[in-house]
């Protein structure tokens, strides 16, 4: 009876996990999503940072990273800590002589693990000079997004760089 008894238990007690962890919504190794709550999230979060970058509004940028936000720039050290990025975002805005014309931010791919999110787009900038002059830029991004208790998604890592050099006028 023994020998009967321990697999039947180990059976349902691995039935019971399964279950559970099916239950949880846990997603240990990510699921692309295309639409739907976590997808949107993401959505809202970039149009929110794409409309404080091109107001110039460094509190609104640095409000959508989490306190220990880990920001990559090109050509600059690792930045570390919402008041870092915050201090960058001031130092841009406060030296930014050309005008935001566009600013668009497309996402290419959310992967759900549950509380976080990988996003992955392009982006591209067209910038007027005082002269009158129009640059495009373009770009690639990957960020590491975080839910918090409040429903809200925050920037946890950001990462981005340019897709070619370009020359000064």
């Amino acid at each position: 009876m023994k020998t009967i008894i321990i697999p039947v238990v180990t059976f349902a007690l691995g039935i019971f996990v399964g279950f559970s962890f099916v239950a949880t919504g846990s997603e240990p190794y990510g699921v692309e999503v295309n639409s739907g709550t976590v997808h949107d999230d993401q959505q809202k979060l970039l149009k929110s940072f794409v409309t404080a970058f091109i107001d110039g509004n460094a509190k609104s940028c640095a409000k959508l990273y989490t306190e220990d936000t880990v920001y990559m720039l090109p050509e600059l050290p690792i930045q570390v800590g919402r008041d870092v990025v915050l201090a960058g975002y001031q130092n841009l805005f406060k030296s930014r002589t050309n005008k935001i014309i566009d600013m668009v931010e497309p996402i290419s791919e959310v992967i759900s693990f549950g509380n976080m999110a990988a996003i992955r787009g392009t982006g591209r900038t067209v910038e007027e000079t005082p002269a009158g002059v129009q640059t495009m830029k373009t770009y690639k991004y990957m960020i590491l997004s975080e839910q918090q208790s409040d429903g809200s998604w925050q920037m946890k890592w950001d990462i981005f760089n340019y897709d070619a050099d370009y020359e000064e006028d």
